[in-house]
C-alpha cells in the first residue's frame, strides 16, 4: 500500500509540469478570448490540437472562434472535422448551426438542430439556437416557444433571459386610428381621417382601410386593403384604394413593394405606386435603402422617380425627387425621427397628390411611442417651402390598439 502510494506521489510529480503547461496557454486563450482579441486565442488553441489531436474541446474552439472571426467556410470545415470524429457531439453541431444562420442558410441551420435534438440530450443551448434561427426569420411566436423551453432545462441561462426580452409576440388584431391637418398659405386647412382594421399573422398580414379627406374645397371617401407577406426573407407588398376622387386624391390608387434584409447593416426597399386622378396618371417608382448603425438608430435614403400623364396629353412628364430620414432610439419605447426631402409634391403621409406640379423643399420629424407596447402612438409635422411661393404645414397622430 505504501509503495502504491509512493509510485502514485511520483507519477504526480512528473505529470504537474505538464499538465500546468498544458493549463496556462488555456488560461491565455480564455483571457484573449474576453478581450476580443480572437484571432490570438485561435493561434493558440491550434498550437494546443497539434500536440493533443485526441482534445475535441480545442478543435471545437478553433472552429467557433473561426466563425466569430467571419471566416466561414473555414468554420464549417472545422465542426466537420469535430462531427466526423465524434458525430453526436452538441457543441458542434450548435456551432455549425449558427454559421449557417449567420450566413442566412436557415434551411440547413433547422435540420442540423432537428438532427442535434434527436440525440436526446436535454440541451438548453440546442433550444436557444432554435429560438435565434425562428426570431432572425420573425417566427416570434416559435422562437418564444424554443427559449419557454430552455429557461424549463436551465433557469439561470442568461443568454436565454435575454433573448426573451428581445422577443415580441406580435398581437393577432389590429386596430388603427389616425387624424391629420394640413394648413396652406392659401386656402382653407385641410383634413384627414382614417381607420385601418388588420389581421396579423407570423409572416402574412391583411388590413381594410377606410379614409376620409376634405382638401381645397373637396370631400371625398376612399377604402380598400393592404396586405403583406413575408416569403423566404422577402417582405412583399400591396395593396388597392378606391373612391369617387378629387382634385388631389385619388379615384384609384394600386401599390406594390418589396423589403429585404441585405449584409448587415444594410436594408433594401422598393415600391411602385399608380395614381388615378380626374385628369391625370401618376406612376411613382421609389427604391430605399436604410443603414443601421451599431447604436440604436439608422438611416434611410429615398429616391424617386414619377411620370405624370395629363388626359390631355400623349407624352408623360418625368420627375426625380429624394428623401433621407434619421432615427434614433432614445429609450426602449421611444423613436424619434426627422428628415429632409427635396421634389416634387409633398412627402408627408397626408400628401397623395403627386402630380408633379413644382418643386419643393420639405422638413419633417416625428416620435413614436410605445407606452403601453400594445398602444403606440405616432405622432409627425412637416413644414414645406413651394417653388411656387407656397407654404404648406402637416401635423397628425394615429393610435394603434393591438389585441
Amino acid at each position: 500500500m505504501i509503495r502504491r502510494s509512493i509510485w502514485l506521489l511520483a507519477v504526480t510529480v512528473v505529470m504537474l509540469p505538464a499538465c500546468l503547461e498544458a493549463q496556462d496557454p488555456e488560461h491565455d486563450a480564455q483571457r484573449l478570448i474576453a478581450q476580443s482579441r480572437f484571432s490570438e486565442a485561435r493561434a493558440i488553441y491550434q498550437q494546443l490540437s497539434a500536440d493533443n489531436r485526441d482534445n475535441i474541446e480545442y478543435r471545437v474552439w478553433i472552429a467557433r472562434l473561426s466563425a466569430w472571426l467571419e471566416e466561414y467556410a473555414a468554420a464549417l470545415a472545422g465542426y466537420d472535422d469535430v462531427l466526423a470524429s465524434e458525430p453526436g457531439n452538441t457543441e458542434a453541431m450548435v456551432g455549425k448551426a449558427y454559421v449557417f444562420i449567420w450566413q442566412r442558410r436557415y434551411s440547413e441551420a433547422e435540420s442540423i438542430l432537428a438532427a442535434a435534438r434527436q440525440t436526446g440530450t436535454q440541451n438548453s443551448e440546442i433550444e436557444v439556437a432554435l429560438a435565434r434561427l425562428h426570431h432572425y426569420q420573425g417566427h416570434h411566436r416559435a422562437a418564444r416557444t424554443h427559449v419557454d423551453a430552455a429557461l424549463r432545462m436551465d433557469p439561470q441561462n442568461q443568454e436565454a433571459r435575454d433573448l426573451r426580452a428581445e422577443i415580441n409576440v406580435p398581437l393577432s388584431v389590429e386596430l388603427r386610428i389616425g387624424y391629420g391637418q394640413d394648413r396652406f398659405s392659401f386656402a382653407d386647412p385641410g383634413h384627414m381621417g382614417y381607420l385601418n382594421a388588420a389581421y396579423m399573422g407570423e409572416t402574412s398580414r391583411f388590413g381594410l382601410q377606410y379614409e376620409e379627406w376634405s382638401r381645397f374645397g373637396d370631400r371625398t371617401r376612399r377604402a380598400g386593403f393592404n396586405v403583406a407577406h413575408n416569403w423566404n426573407g422577402w417582405w412583399l407588398r400591396g395593396g388597392g384604394m378606391w373612391g369617387p376622387g378629387a382634385v388631389v386624391v385619388p379615384r384609384r390608387e394600386y401599390t406594390a413593394g418589396f423589403g429585404r434584409a441585405l449584409k448587415r447593416p444594410w436594408v433594401l426597399d422598393g415600391d411602385y405606386r399608380y395614381l388615378r386622378f380626374r385628369d391625370a396618371e401618376v406612376h411613382l417608382a421609389a427604391p430605399a435603402i436604410s443603414y443601421y448603425f451599431a447604436k440604436p438608430s439608422w438611416a434611410q435614403v429615398t429616391l424617386f422617380t414619377s411620370w405624370t400623364r395629363e388626359t390631355n396629353k400623349q407624352d408623360s412628364d418625368a420627375h426625380q425627387s429624394w428623401m433621407a430620414q434619421y432615427f434614433h432610439q432614445i429609450a426602449k419605447p421611444i423613436v424619434l425621427h426627422a428628415g429632409y426631402a427635396r421634389g416634387t409634391e409633398s412627402f408627408d403621409a397626408l400628401s397623395i397628390d403627386r402630380l408633379g406640379a413644382f418643386q419643393a423643399n420639405t422638413y419633417f420629424g416625428g416620435a413614436e411611442i410605445r407606452i403601453p407596447p400594445s398602444y403606440p402612438t405616432k405622432w409627425f409635422c412637416a413644414y414645406q417651402v413651394r417653388s411656387n411661393n407656397s407654404r404648406q404645414a402637416s401635423l397628425g397622430v394615429n393610435l394603434t390598439l393591438r389585441k
